[in-house]
């Protein structure tokens, strides 16, 4: 595992991943699609892939293209 010191782009997008992770008004499908769009916009922030975040608020996020 590899740490990084985000940037406020990066932190936005990752708060934004965990806004949607935990979205009761979202169904499955559109929590997927917007998903994999704020994790590719993340990783266009960043520069390169990531398989993982930790949140603001500690909650690990799995990169939703490679789910276990």
């Amino acid at each position: 595992m590899t740490w990084f010191s985000p940037t406020p782009r990066e932190i936005s997008t990752i708060e934004q991943l965990e806004t949607a992770l935990r979205d009761s008004s979202l169904n499955a499908a559109s929590r997927d699609q917007l998903l994999r769009k704020l994790w590719k916009e993340l990783e266009d922030a960043h520069g390169g892939r990531i398989l993982s975040v930790v949140s603001p608020e500690g909650q690990v996020i799995q990169n939703p293209f490679f789910q276990r």
